[in-house]
C-alpha cells in the first residue's frame, strides 16, 4: 500500500481523492428520502436524527473513507436535490445543514398520491444518475479510477416496498443505468403501522434491491 502523503489538489479533483486511495472501488452514494404524507410527519424526526448521527460518525472516523461522495434528494412536491455530490470527510457542517433542510420539509403540505410519489422517485433516481455522470465528466481529467466510478442509490420510503420496486422496475426499464451499482429500497414503518404488520423486522425494513442491468427482489 502506498503510504506517501498526497499533495493538495484543486477543489474539483479533491472530491474524488478517495477513489485513488486504498479503496478505489467504493461507490458514491445517493440518498433519496420520500418526504410525503402521511408517513413523513411520523418518521421525519427519527430519520433526520439518525442521519445526523451517522454523518457525524462518518466524518470523524480515521482511515480510508468508505463513503467518498454523497448526494441527497428529497421528494415532496417534486424531486429536490438538497445536496449535490460532495466529499463526506471534511464537510460535516454542510452535511448537517442539509439534514436540517430536510427536517424543515412540512409533513402535510405535499402530494398525497402514492402513484405520483412513485413517478417522482423514478425521476429522482434518473436525475441523480445524470448528476453523477456530469460530476465525473467534470472531474475525471483522464483519471482511470474516475472513469470506472459507480454510484449506489438508496430510496427511503413509507410506501410498501415491493409495490414501489415494481413501479421503479417498470419506470426505469430501458433507461441508461450504466453508472448504477445498486438501487436499494428501504421501507420505514411507523409505530401505528408496525402493530398491524405481521412481517418480520428484516423483511419490512429491506424489501428489494436493483442491480445494474436488471432487477431482483430480496427479502430476508
Amino acid at each position: 500500500m502506498d503510504n506517501r502523503k498526497r499533495q493538495p489538489s484543486s477543489s474539483s479533483a479533491g472530491s474524488l481523492v478517495f477513489w485513488s486511495s486504498s479503496l478505489p472501488r467504493q461507490a458514491a452514494r445517493v440518498l433519496i428520502v420520500e418526504a410525503l404524507p402521511p408517513g413523513w410527519s411520523d418518521t421525519c424526526s427519527v430519520l433526520c436524527d439518525a442521519l445526523d448521527n451517522f454523518l457525524s460518525l462518518a466524518c470523524s472516523l480515521d482511515g480510508p473513507c468508505r463513503i467518498p461522495l454523497l448526494s441527497l434528494y428529497a421528494i415532496s412536491r417534486q424531486p429536490e436535490c438538497l445536496l449535490p455530490f460532495v466529499q463526506v470527510r471534511g464537510n460535516l457542517a454542510r452535511l448537517q445543514s442539509c439534514v436540517e433542510e430536510l427536517r424543515s420539509i412540512p409533513g402535510e403540505s405535499c402530494i398525497k398520491s402514492a402513484a405520483k410519489g412513485g413517478d417522482l422517485l423514478r425521476q429522482a433516481v434518473l436525475d441523480s444518475l445524470q448528476q453523477f455522470k456530469q460530476f465525473i465528466r467534470h472531474t475525471s481529467t483522464g483519471n482511470q479510477a474516475c472513469s470506472n466510478a459507480s454510484v449506489e442509490v438508496t430510496v427511503v420510503t413509507s410506501q410498501p416496498g415491493r409495490s414501489l420496486i415494481h413501479q421503479l422496475e417498470s419506470g426505469l426499464k430501458g433507461a441508461d443505468l450504466v453508472p448504477l451499482r445498486r438501487l436499494l429500497v428501504v421501507q420505514i414503518v411507523g409505530t401505528n403501522d408496525w402493530s398491524q404488520d405481521s412481517h418480520s423486522p428484516e423483511a419490512t425494513m429491506t424489501e428489494g434491491t436493483t442491480h445494474r442491468g436488471g432487477f431482483s427482489t430480496d427479502s430476508t
